[in-house]
């Protein structure tokens, strides 16, 4: 199959954030032996410069049995991934493709990919990305309530396919009483990356002077989503009962005045001199850090995947997450972490638990890695390969990836 995708940029305003998981979802379908181009609406992630092109033919017409990837990042805006060039540069190679990929809903770029695909009649999928769970919802309420009305509903029920990340995201969304049919197809991570960790001390040199004691890390965006400001509090009551115990927060501020609010955060719960907030880091950094925590931490209101959860198990490292996430329950119910309601006692009960107990901790990372693995890349490559097949050969969507409640079908 020849697939192209359209997805917006980073955003430089917000941290220079994006979807960094479509990468990692087209890769693996392109190693299935497909040609998969991406087309990006503004700048990449510096994680995936590396797989940039200067232009989409080769990915697009590559030799199939082989399979090709490649992404085309053209210049836009930060504000709604605004790229005039995509108008020119996409439909040829739209009209070229067997099936589109649509990622997120609220940006030109998938507008765009729209519009070619109705112009063209190619079957599209569009992977919501966690914008339809309710608290993502209830952000820029007018602004999405207007281009639903005008345009995203359609995008969503003209879909041949809407991919879920999980079956919670799509029972979130439930409400919605969105037309097109759904498979759960979770991003995926590639394990291999956090197979070979650093010597243990190298993150606890550079930002705790080599302390030896408890080590909590949180890794994602600093957002409100995220629940920081619980966290923080948890951890102030962690620290009452071990003064020994340290918090890293890791990630970039969304947007970027955030990281401000969660340092005063800090200083108002008086435990500065057991905090240290790092900004964004190198791949490399991050798998320093990963060597060297004992527990992560995730509190947030939602998620429809959790990259950051999956790549802390795959370092053997034991979480805890809430009870909202939609993957919560699996960590809990395969030991390989815990899942609490969100509040800060939970939270500071479960981080205690955890810190008081290494043999826990560390059956729980033996458990962790066995679950990660599940969750390959190459097998999100395989469940896209199968999807986009059944649409082309008009077969029903394989029974494995449908939600419960569509079995039926």
């Amino acid at each position: 199959m020849k697939i192209v995708a359209f997805v917006e940029g980073a955003t430089q305003s917000r941290g220079g954030h994006g979807l960094v998981g479509v990468p990692t979802i087209l890769s693996g379908t392109a190693a299935r032996g497909h040609d998969v181009a991406l087309i990006v609406g503004g700048a990449l992630n510096t994680r995936n410069e590396k797989l940039q092109t200067k232009d989409v033919k080769g990915a697009v017409n590559g030799v199939e049995s082989k399979g090709t990837f490649g992404i085309l990042p053209l210049k836009g805006w930060d504000v709604w991934g605004f790229s005039p060039a995509i108008l020119w540069r996409a439909h040829k190679y739209v009209r070229a493709a067997d099936c589109i990929s649509l990622h997120s809903v609220y940006s030109f770029p998938v507008l765009v990919g729209y519009l070619f695909a109705r112009l063209y009649r190619k079957p599209y999928g569009i992977w919501p990305h966690g914008v339809l769970a309710p608290f993502q919802r209830s952000v820029s309420v007018k602004k999405k309530w207007l281009y639903d009305r005008f345009i995203g509903r359609r995008i969503l029920d003209n879909a041949s396919v809407l991919f879920f990340s999980a079956r919670g995201e799509r029972e979130e969304a439930a409400a919605l009483g969105l037309k097109s049919r759904s498979v759960i197809v979770p991003d995926g991570i590639d394990v291999s990356a956090f197979a070979e960790l650093p010597p243990k001390g190298r993150f606890r040199a550079q930002f705790f002077a080599g302390h030896k004691g408890d080590l909590v890390v949180f890794l994602a965006r600093l957002n409100a989503k995220k629940g920081l400001d619980l966290l923080i509090q948890a951890m102030a009551r962690v620290v009452a009962v071990r003064p020994q115990a340290r918090l890293a927060i890791v990630g970039s501020p969304d947007p970027a005045n955030f990281g401000r609010r969660v340092r005063d955060w800090v200083h108002e719960s008086g435990i500065e001199s057991n905090v240290v907030v790092t900004g964004p880091i190198s791949h490399e950094a991050k798998l320093e850090l990963l060597a060297d925590a004992d527990v992560f931490v995730l509190p947030s209101h939602a998620e429809n995947f959790g990259f950051s959860v999956f790549e802390a198990m795959a370092s053997y490292v034991p979480v805890v997450v809430s009870d909202t996430l939609n993957y919560g329950e699996e960590i809990a119910r395969s030991g390989a972490g815990l899942s609490v309601p969100r509040d800060p006692q939970s939270f500071a009960d479960a981080i205690l638990r955890l810190l008081e107990q290494p043999a826990l901790r560390q059956q729980m990372g033996r458990n962790g890695i066995q679950l990660a693995r599940r969750y390959s890349w190459i097998e999100t490559g395989a469940k896209v390969e199968r999807t986009f097949e059944s649409i082309l050969q008009r077969r029903p969507f394989p029974a494995d990836l449908l939600p419960s409640n569509l079995q039926h079908e």
